[in-house]
C-alpha cells in the first residue's frame, strides 16, 4: 500500500484469501492488508453451503465482536442460541465469553468481523501469523510455515503460542535443537501449554530427546 495515498481499498469478494481450518474457511486478513491499527477487522468466505463461516471460539482476549453479512446467508450460534442473517444484517456479540460459531447457508457467503475492547485501545494479536502459516503446515511445507511465522509475527515473535507453533515446524523439519529452544521458551511463558505439548504429534520427534518436555 502507498502510505501517502488518501485511502486504501480492497474487495472482500475478490481479494485473494488464506485457507484456514484445513482449507474449509477462506480468511481475508483485512486489517493487515489495509494497515489498520485502530480496530480489528477480518473477512471470511465460504465456498459452499454448510462450510464454516465463523470459527467456533470464544473471544479469550476479551473483545466485543460484530459480524456483518455482505453476501449469502449464515447461521450463527451464540451461547447455544441460533440466528440467521443475510446481506446487510449485523449480529453483535457483546460478551467475549459467549461461544460462537457459524456456517454458511448459501454458496459463496461472505462475512466481515469487526472487534475491539470497550475499555482499552486496540492491539494486534498473535493468532494472525499463526493463521497465515496454517496452509503451509497443512501441506507439510514446514520450512515455508516456519519462514511465514518468522516473517509475519513481528511484535508477537516472542508470544508463547507463536513459539509453540515454531517449535512444531522446526521439529518436523528435523531442527530438533532449535525446536526444543522454542518449546522451552513457550512453556516458560505459558506453562499450561505443557499438556498440549504432550499430545501434539508434531512434537513427536522431540519426545525422546534430553530436555523433554523442555520446561524449566
Amino acid at each position: 500500500m502507498n502510505g501517502s495515498a488518501p485511502f486504501r481499498r480492497i474487495s472482500i469478494l475478490e481479494e485473494p484469501s488464506v485457507p484456514v481450518l484445513g482449507g474449509t474457511l477462506e480468511w481475508i486478513p483485512v486489517r493487515r492488508r489495509l494497515g489498520i491499527g485502530a480496530f480489528g477487522t477480518n473477512a471470511y468466505r465460504a465456498a459452499a453451503a454448510g462450510d464454516t463461516i465463523v470459527e467456533d471460539h470464544v473471544e479469550s482476549p476479551g473483545q466485543e465482536e460484530a459480524y456483518v453479512v455482505i453476501r449469502g446467508r449464515m447461521r450463527l450460534t451464540v451461547a447455544g442460541e441460533t440466528v440467521d442473517a443475510g446481506p446487510g444484517e449485523v449480529v453483535f456479540v457483546p460478551d467475549p465469553q459467549s461461544r460462537r460459531g457459524g456456517v454458511a447457508l448459501e454458496d459463496d457467503t461472505a462475512v466481515i468481523a469487526v472487534g475491539g475492547w470497550p475499555d482499552q485501545p486496540y492491539h494486534s494479536l498473535p493468532w494472525e501469523p499463526i493463521f497465515l502459516a496454517q496452509d503451509a503446515m497443512a501441506r507439510g511445507e514446514w520450512a515455508e510455515a516456519a519462514a511465514t511465522l518468522e516473517r509475519e509475527a513481528g511484535e508477537h515473535r516472542g508470544a508463547a503460542v507463536v513459539r509453540f507453533r515454531m517449535a512444531c515446524c522446526l521439529a518436523q523439519q528435523g531442527e530438533t535443537e532449535r525446536a526444543l529452544e522454542e518449546l522451552r521458551a513457550a512453556l516458560e511463558a505459558k506453562p499450561e501449554l505443557r499438556e498440549t505439548a504432550e499430545k501434539d504429534e508434531l512434537l513427536a520427534p522431540l519426545r525422546d530427546l534430553d530436555g523433554w518436555p523442555a520446561a524449566p
